[in-house]
C-alpha cells in the first residue's frame, strides 16, 4: 500500500512538474530561409556645400534555426544601399555584409509575433570620389565587426509562410580615421517573407 501511495505521489509531482520545464526547453530546431526589401539611412556628416542623399535602396537574404519558441539563431548578407554626394564633394558610400543575429520572438497568437534582436555585422564600407580623403586618392575602404539592434513583427499567413516587418540599427559603421570611410549609424527598415520548414 506505502508503495503504491509513493508511486501515485511521484506519477503526481512529475505530471505537475512537465508544464514548467516545457516551453523555453523544448526545442524545435526549424530552419527557416527569407528575404526582404526596403531602405537604409546612414547617418553621415554633411560638409559645407555638399548635398547627402543619405536614404538608399536596400535589401536582405537570411536563413536561420528556430531553436525554440522564444529563440532562433539567424545568418544573412544584407546590401544597405548607397549614399551619394553632390556639391563640393562629390562620390558614393555603399555599405554590404554578412549579418549574424540572435532573435527574440512573443507570439500574441498563432498569427502574430512580436520580434527583438541583437547581434554584429562583418560589413565592407567602400567610399569613391573626392569625398572619401583629403588628399588624392579618390576611393578608399574598411570592413569591420559593427554592433546591431533591432525591432519588428511577423505576421504568419500559414505555419510555414509569414511576412515580416523589421527595423535595424547597425552602430558606427565604417572607419573613424579621417583617412578612411569615416563613421555612421545605418537604420535599414525591410518587409519580406520567411518561409519555415
Amino acid at each position: 500500500m506505502k508503495t503504491m501511495f509513493v508511486a501515485a505521489a511521484m506519477a503526481s509531482a512529475l505530471s505537475l512538474s512537465t508544464p514548467a520545464t516545457a516551453g523555453f526547453f523544448d526545442l524545435t530546431l526549424a530552419p527557416y530561409l527569407g528575404g526582404s526589401l526596403g531602405q537604409a539611412t546612414s547617418d553621415i556628416t554633411c560638409t559645407a556645400g555638399t548635398s547627402c542623399d543619405d536614404t538608399g535602396n536596400a535589401w536582405k537574404i537570411f536563413g536561420g534555426l528556430e531553436v525554440n519558441e522564444y529563440i532562433s539563431m539567424e545568418v544573412g548578407y544584407a546590401d544597405m544601399g548607397e549614399v551619394k554626394y553632390t556639391g563640393t564633394k562629390t562620390g558614393t558610400r555603399d555599405v554590404n555584409g554578412m549579418t549574424m543575429q540572435v532573435v527574440g520572438t512573443m507570439a500574441l497568437n498563432e498569427q502574430f509575433t512580436l520580434i527583438g534582436k541583437g547581434g554584429f555585422g562583418i560589413l565592407h564600407s567602400d567610399v569613391k570620389g573626392n569625398v572619401a580623403l583629403a588628399g588624392a586618392t579618390l576611393s578608399t575602404e574598411d570592413t569591420d565587426l559593427e554592433w546591431m539592434l533591432g525591432l519588428g513583427a511577423q505576421y504568419n499567413f500559414t505555419p510555414s509562410v509569414g511576412l515580416r516587418l523589421e527595423w535595424e540599427r547597425y552602430f558606427e559603421v565604417g572607419g573613424k580615421d579621417a583617412s578612411s570611410t569615416g563613421e555612421a549609424d545605418i537604420d535599414l527598415i525591410t518587409a519580406g517573407l520567411v518561409f519555415k520548414f
